[in-house]
């Protein structure tokens, strides 16, 4: 027996490995998984508008990652500025500035014109990645006494704040990704 499209065979057995059917006349999913108990509670005010909901909490991070990026190159120049400072965190500013400004790009491009199950979960495992980098950014950069401390208290405090808005856009991804992959 062939394989069809978007079937796989393992040892003479075929399985449909097919992730969810779509139809956009009525905005329904059907999904070949489980879906987490937990996360369909939380996101229960959201399956109305499943897809507008991802785009939104996508829009509010980039907004986020924008100013994220202008304070991110304020901070590294600071850093810079100081001659008794490591250039380590000056190049981790200046490095999470250049990726939060072209993740903002690249996952603007997945959302709206690239939704394949591949793209999509590479922007979910990206998402989470960055989101991880930044918690990280916050514990560096706290009590951060070189340059401008105040100026720390403010990179560090954007870090985690967008620590906290890229794990909830990937649990929101993570779970309405049905919506999002096209065929």
């Amino acid at each position: 027996m062939a394989p069809v499209e978007d079937d796989t065979t393992y040892a003479d057995e075929t399985v449909d490995d097919t992730y969810a059917s779509t139809n956009y006349g009525n905005s329904t999913v059907t999904s070949g998984k489980k879906e987490n108990p937990i996360l369909k509670k939380c996101f229960v005010s959201c399956e109305s508008d499943a897809l507008g909901s991802v785009h939104r909490a996508w829009a509010v991070t980039v907004l986020f990652m924008v100013l994220f990026f202008i304070v991110a190159i304020i901070e590294a120049n600071q850093i810079s500025d100081d001659e008794e400072v490591s250039n380590a965190l000056c190049i981790a500013s200046y490095w999470s500035a250049f990726l939060h400004l072209a993740f903002a790009i690249l996952g603007t491009f997945v959302l709206k014109r690239f939704s394949t199950a591949f793209a999509v979960g590479c922007f979910l495992g990206a998402a989470v990645v960055i989101s991880q980098q930044n918690l990280f950014m916050f514990a560096a950069f706290i009590k951060y006494q070189h340059g401008s401390v105040f100026g720390n208290v403010i990179f560090a405090d954007l870090a985690f704040a967008l620590f906290g808005l890229l794990t909830f856009f990937s649990l929101i991804l993570g779970h309405f990704r049905h919506y999002i992959i096209v065929k």
